[in-house]
C-alpha cells in the first residue's frame, strides 16, 4: 500500500521529468528559429558577451539545429525508464555547456539552465539505485593487463602518429 509520502514523491518525480522534457523539447525545436537573423548586436540591453555568443550561434543554421536535435534526444530519452539515466547524463552535458556559456558570456538565461540542471539531478537522485548499478558496471575493475610489451608498442605508435599527424592528414586529405 502506497503512503501519502510515496504518492507525493511519485508526483514530484514525474513533474520534474515532464518539466525538463517539455522544456528541452521546446528549446530544441525552437533552436533554429531562436538564432535566425540575430539582430541583437545593437541591443543595448544585452551584454557584449551575450551579443557575441548569439552572433556566433546565428552565424550558421547548422550549429543551432545540431544543438536542438541533442536537446530533443535528451528530452525524449528521460521520458522512458530504460533510457532515463542516459537522457539525464546527455542533458547534463548539454546543460553544463549552456550554463558555462551563459555564465561566461553574461547571458540572462543562466538561472533557467541551472534550474533545469537541478531538476535533472533530482531525477537522478530518484533513480539513484539504477545509477549506482550503471556506475559499478562502468567502473568495474578489470583483470590486470599482462600485455605490458603490447601497451608500450601502442604508446610508441600513438606518439609517432601524433608527431606525424599533420603530414598524415595532409596525405589523406
Amino acid at each position: 500500500m502506497q503512503t501519502a509520502k510515496d504518492k507525493l514523491l511519485y508526483i514530484l518525480y514525474w513533474t520534474a521529468i515532464f518539466v525538463v522534457s517539455g522544456s528541452m523539447l521546446v528549446y530544441g525545436v525552437a533552436k533554429p528559429i531562436q538564432f535566425q537573423n540575430f539582430s541583437g548586436a545593437a541591443n543595448l540591453n544585452l551584454s557584449a558577451g551575450h551579443q557575441l555568443m548569439w552572433t556566433f550561434y546565428s552565424y550558421t543554421k547548422a550549429y543551432p539545429i545540431i544543438i536542438g536535435v541533442f536537446e530533443i534526444i535528451g528530452a525524449i530519452a528521460i521520458l522512458f525508464n530504460r533510457t532515463r539515466i542516459f537522457g539525464c547524463i546527455f542533458l547534463t552535458i548539454i546543460l553544463s555547456n549552456i550554463i558555462i556559456q551563459d555564465y561566461l558570456y553574461e547571458v540572462f538565461a543562466l538561472g533557467t539552465a541551472v534550474f533545469y540542471q537541478l531538476l535533472v539531478l533530482l531525477i537522478l537522485l530518484f533513480d539513484f539505485d539504477k545509477l549506482k548499478i550503471i556506475m559499478k558496471v562502468l567502473f568495474k575493475s578489470r583483470p590486470k593487463n599482462r600485455h605490458l610489451i603490447l601497451l608500450i608498442i601502442a604508446l610508441i605508435l600513438s606518439l609517432g602518429i601524433k608527431f606525424f599527424e599533420g603530414k598524415l592528414l595532409s596525405f589523406f586529405l
